[in-house]
């Protein structure tokens, strides 16, 4: 069967293209997105203001499979693409390299525009595709870290509402506590080789969707999203800086934040936190939701000294803000 691709900037789609997209992305992820949802958000929430989108197209003009690589700004003068959104429709995946033609078609375009990395947070169906046919390569999983609001929505196990209720009293201690260790000891993270840029400009367009909420507390800002989990209302801890840092007071304030003005059942953190706080709990690898694997692919061969211990996790600072996830 032969097919066409088709690499084009977010604002370069059409309006029928935008709706072949959508339908093909929500029949892969059984989603309900519409247009307006893709068009406004993770696509042109970045200093360029678009994506990078392959589209594959058979004979007939049928949409068979979608990818895009959307910018972001690192430090030291590193310019990366993060993979997404990708889909190859359940009628076409018997063609196994629709995937990897994608991602070739669109290296070489962004290569061309000046970018050195793309990463991508593939999902457990994808990864081992993602190492071994578009020739990416591990640095580790994502870590989760959760503050249980309600014990037993957390645990996802039924719990006698005497327990929440005792656990709601030591969760207030618990924040109590952590407010006088952070006032004591408020510990920093120290920026790593691969930091993604946390200027003020780039934190607004990063988050200017109004499915984020975005908060400014004196020196303190954060941004985090609430979404309804399987049951659960988790907020989605995005980042948190004070005075352009990520700390633990930023953190706890953040956290006391949510507790106050949201009704949820769990705050999450994922990614990889460089930072000493006992406010959040690191989840064992046994009790993650699912694998998120962080992988790279190098596209600029050129400056290699950029990359040194680019496969080393301790060398990342990779979260929520990073990504487009939740």
């Amino acid at each position: 069967m032969s097919q066409t691709i088709s690499i084009k900037l977010t604002h370069e789609i059409d309006k029928e293209q935008w709706q072949k997209i959508v339908d093909g992305f929500n029949e892969s992820f059984e989603a309900n997105v519409t247009v307006e949802h893709l068009q406004n958000g993770w696509y042109i929430s970045n200093p360029w203001g678009y994506a990078y989108h392959a589209l594959v197209f058979n004979q007939d003009n049928e949409l068979m499979a979608f990818n895009t690589f959307a910018p972001m700004r690192y430090d030291h003068g590193i310019n990366v693409v993060v993979s997404g959104s990708t889909f190859v429709r359940k009628k076409f995946r018997k063609n196994v390299m629709i995937m990897a033609s994608m991602f070739n078609a669109l290296r070489e375009r962004v290569a061309q525009d000046g970018f050195d990395i793309q990463v991508g947070v593939p999902n457990h169906n994808s990864v081992k595709y993602a190492l071994k046919i578009n020739k990416e390569r591990l640095i580790d999983d994502l870590s989760y870290y959760v503050l249980p609001v309600s014990l037993s929505k957390t645990l996802g196990k039924p719990l006698p509402g005497f327990v929440d209720s005792l656990w709601r009293g030591a969760l207030k201690v618990h924040l109590m506590l952590n407010t006088a260790i952070s006032a004591v000891f408020n510990s920093k993270e120290r920026r790593r080789r691969f930091s993604c840029d946390v200027s003020e400009d780039s934190f607004e367009k990063r988050f200017r969707n109004q499915t984020y909420k975005r908060v400014n507390i004196g020196e303190t800002r954060f941004a985090y999203r609430v979404y309804h989990e399987e049951g659960k209302q988790v907020a989605y801890l995005m980042d948190c800086r004070k005075n352009g840092e990520k700390t633990y007071q930023s953190l706890l304030q953040a956290c006391c934040y949510i507790c106050a003005k949201e009704a949820v059942d769990a705050i999450l953190y994922v990614g990889f936190m460089h930072l000493k706080q006992c406010l959040l709990v690191k989840l064992p690898k046994k009790m993650v939701p699912k694998r998120l694997p962080l992988v790279y692919y190098i596209l600029n061969e050129k400056d290699k000294e950029k990359f040194n211990g680019i496969n080393v996790a301790d060398n990342w600072c990779f979260s929520l803000m990073s990504f487009d996830v939740r």
